[in-house]
Order: C-alpha cells, then sequence, then structure tokens
C-alpha cells in the first residue's frame, strides 16, 4: 500500500528539495518532516496537527491537498482497524467525586484541544497558497487580435505577475489588464503569490491568427 509518508518523501526527492529547505518555507521543524516522511505518526502531536503539517506539506510540493490526505486517512483507518477493540466490561469505572473531577478535566482538556486545533487550522489555511481564478482567456482560445484583456481573480493581499509582469490587485481580489500577442501560439503564465512566498500558477495557450 502506497503510503501518504513515500508520497511526500517522493515528491521532495523528485524535486531535489533537501528537508532544510522544507522547513525555512513551511515553517514545520525537521523531525517532524522526517515522522511524516517515514509514516511514524506516533512522534507527532495530535491528529489536528498531523493533518495541518501534512496540508502544509503538501502544498509547498505542489500536490493535490485532498488526495493527499485521502492516502492519510486511509493509512490511519488501518492502522486503528488492527487494534482490538477493548470492551466496555474491561474498563474500570471511576467512583465518588473523583469520577466527577475527571470529567470536568477531559471537556476543559477537549475545549482547549479544540480552539487550539482552530487555530492551528486557520494558521494553515491563510498561509497556504492564494486561490486563484482565471476568467479570460479561455483554455486553447483562437483570437484575431494583437491585444487580449486577462481577468480573474485572487486573494486581495496576494500579488499577481502575467508573462514576468507585475499586475495590480482590486480591494475585493479582481485583477484586469491586456497583454500583446505574437502570431502563432502564445502561452500566458498566471502567478499568485502571498507574503509566505507560496504560489498558485495557471497556464492558458491560446493562438493568434490574422
Amino acid at each position: 500500500m502506497t503510503t501518504v509518508g513515500e508520497i511526500l518523501a517522493n515528491a521532495r526527492i523528485h524535486k531535489k528539495i533537501d528537508l532544510e529547505q522544507v522547513e525555512k518555507a513551511t515553517r514545520i521543524r525537521q523531525k517532524f518532516l522526517v515522522a511524516l516522511e517515514k509514516n511514524e505518526f506516533s512522534k507527532l502531536p495530535p491528529g489536528t496537527f498531523t493533518k495541518g503539517f501534512i496540508k502544509n506539506y503538501a502544498a509547498y510540493l505542489g500536490l493535490p491537498i485532498e488526495e493527499t490526505m485521502a492516502f492519510y486517512r486511509r493509512q490511519v483507518n488501518e492502522e486503528k482497524s488492527l487494534i482490538l477493540p477493548i470492551k466496555n466490561s474491561d474498563i474500570p469505572k471511576p467512583s465518588g467525586p473523583l469520577s466527577s473531577i475527571s470529567a470536568t478535566g477531559a471537556g476543559v482538556l477537549f475545549l482547549i484541544a479544540l480552539f487550539f486545533g482552530y487555530l492551528i487550522y486557520s494558521y494553515f489555511r491563510f498561509a497556504g497558497a492564494p486561490t486563484l481564478t482565471v476568467v479570460s482567456p479561455i483554455k486553447n482560445a483562437v483570437v484575431h487580435e494583437d491585444q487580449i484583456e486577462v481577468t480573474g481573480k485572487t486573494n486581495p493581499d496576494a500579488t499577481i505577475v502575467i508573462n514576468n509582469q507585475s499586475v495590480g490587485v482590486n480591494e475585493n481580489g479582481s485583477f484586469d489588464t491586456k497583454i500583446s500577442l505574437t502570431p502563432g501560439l502564445n502561452t500566458v503564465t498566471i502567478v499568485a503569490s502571498n507574503k509566505f512566498k507560496r504560489q498558485t500558477v495557471i497556464t492558458r495557450n491560446l493562438r493568434l491568427e490574422k
């Protein structure tokens, strides 16, 4: 079975990126990156943190996040299925005042974990690659004018570069500019970047016929 650790490690090696580079870009400590690649989840923080690490690492490597998480979930579920279930009758039940104290403490710990999990989720969502939608031009368009309008939308705090030229982004994240074309096949590359140097790239190929 292909594991999530193998997917991450193979992608990193294929891109010729070392763990030190990954740590600097993702802010994930190297010991956690090593544990992820070796599928040693017991050496990682609780599940919410681990999921955040995997999403951030996958996004940095340009891997599809949902598909990578699907491998992780399947792997964790299969590992859980190997653990024999414990019968309720085998679990000692606390009694007296300590039982109510334990229940209260567990509830407080759960709320704390939920709060920090939300913070981590929010951080990785904010620090992830910016969204990018290109309205025009459409894929494989055939045009007859020397200029074409490039329009789309990204995060309001992102920057847009089209064919190595910076383009302004409006308060709502929309952008609009015109670029010149040459006869024949043209490639338009739109890159959205955020302050964490995370990027989303969309390429459009179109042909100018006169």
